[in-house]
């Protein structure tokens, strides 16, 4: 397998040249990511040539449909899933509540909905909002000492009342890689349905909701290399289960220009109003930026867009392995820092985002301040998952300091972040 060109991945992003972020260490990508040249390219054609209404019979707007038709066939191709399996939608928050309110009719009173105390709160308070139609809410604990969810916890919790268990890929505090493919197999044998919290996880690597089985599958966009959108899987053979959260007469309207990737049933019922028409064109300069990548780093073709997808992210995980291994050296001798979650530097394992608390006359907020003054960007909180963040004991206002990679940082960074916070934790 080669190595990333690192310069080479650079070079894709404008702002690692543009003349007063460039003199940044970006390190909040758990927060969103840098877009590349290729999503912008797309935005500005999009705004310039078919800015006008979409799925109409002019030119300008059969433009703007195609885009965005385009856009949402490469990003069911980017998780592996069908064409009509995925829903753009605002954000992973808005899809989550969404779909939450489509299934209500679903559920009976007396169900119960499985939730960890892992999750960001979009994965979380949209289900525990169910109680109010009688659904039994039961919360899967985390271990507090090693942040870890055991196995063992859920197969005591699930039962024949089980409908739905919701869980993190990983968790965007605790960082570890959940056994999804497992936890799946555990949950269909109680013929209940499995709904995955992606965001902190799809950053770092493939996605492939077949093969993990899933029922339900969210992440951000805008933390995988483009804007402000979620992008939500619903498993097919769940379709008739959503009611309409749309206008009344939509579903019916659209059914009649419904060709592959068009306006289907649940882009409509779970996405009122329907995708920002720019944003949802400029998606499909994420897989421009993916084939670009692997056409550059191999030599065999690949004409299937997911099998690019699966090289491309082999790549991403063996040199963020290499960012994080780097980072959890100088962090694990610190006396001063103690890491939250697990100490493996592998990828697959745990993601490169790391929670730590500080014992320092500082506070987190002033820390990383400090590190602001070095032109080092990162932020402290609890980063919507304060029940994750009580959970382990810490106090929620302050939260945790959390610094997060992306396949775009290279090792001198992650050197002078580390050279910083021991010159920081010394005064």
């Amino acid at each position: 397998m080669p190595k990333l060109n690192i310069d080479f991945v650079r070079k894709q992003f404008p702002s690692f040249q543009h003349p007063e972020t460039s003199q940044w260490i970006f390190l909040e990508n758990a927060g969103g990511t840098y877009v590349p040249q290729s999503v912008i390219d797309r935005l500005n054609k999009f705004m310039i040539e078919s800015k006008v209404q979409p799925y109409g019979q002019y030119l300008m707007s059969q433009k703007a449909t195609a885009a965005i038709e385009q856009s949402t066939v490469k990003m069911a191709e980017l998780i592996n899933a069908d064409h009509d399996e995925v829903v753009i939608g605002h954000c992973t928050t808005m899809n989550f509540i969404m779909l939450a309110k489509a299934l209500r009719s679903w559920f009976q009173p007396g169900d119960e909905v499985i939730v960890t105390n892992q999750e960001h709160e979009a994965n979380s308070t949209p289900w525990r909002r169910l109680a109010e139609c009688g659904v039994k809410l039961i919360e899967w604990k985390m271990n507090p000492e090693s942040s870890e969810l055991d196995l063992n916890e859920l197969e005591k919790l699930l039962s024949h009342k089980t409908k739905l268990v919701c869980i993190n890929h990983s968790s965007n505090i605790v960082g570890s890689v959940n056994d999804v493919k497992s936890i799946a197999a555990m949950v269909h044998a109680k013929d209940a349905f499995l709904l995955v919290d992606g965001v902190s996880y799809a950053p770092h690597h493939a996605v492939d909701v077949k093969a993990l089985d899933v029922d339900f599958y969210g992440l951000s966009l805008y933390k995988v290399f483009g804007p402000h959108l979620g992008l939500l899987f619903v498993k097919k053979d769940h379709h008739h289960l959503l009611s309409n959260e749309s206008l009344e007469f939509q579903p019916q309207q659209y059914e009649k220009m419904t060709t592959p990737g068009a306006p289907n049933y649940p882009r409509i019922a779970l996405n009122p109003g329907g995708v920002n028409h720019e944003e949802g064109a400029c998606l499909a300069g994420i897989t421009d930026y993916v084939d670009s990548f692997y056409f550059h780093h191999f030599e065999e073709t690949a004409n299937d867009q997911f099998a690019r997808v699966k090289k491309v992210f082999e790549l991403i995980e063996a040199h963020e392995s290499n960012l994080s291994k780097l980072f959890l050296d100088f962090v694990l001798t610190h006396p001063k820092i103690k890491l939250i979650g697990k100490t493996d530097s592998d990828t697959t394992q745990r993601q490169p985002t790391f929670s730590f608390s500080i014992s320092s006359t500082l506070s987190n907020r002033e820390l990383v301040g400090e590190l602001a003054k070095r032109k080092i960007a990162l932020q402290s909180g609890c980063f919507y998952a304060w029940r994750c963040v009580k959970a382990l004991g810490i106090d929620t206002e302050a939260g945790v300091i959390r610094v997060s990679l992306a396949h775009y940082n290279t090792d001198d960074e992650v050197k002078y972040l580390c050279a910083c916070l021991a010159e920081v934790l010394r005064e």
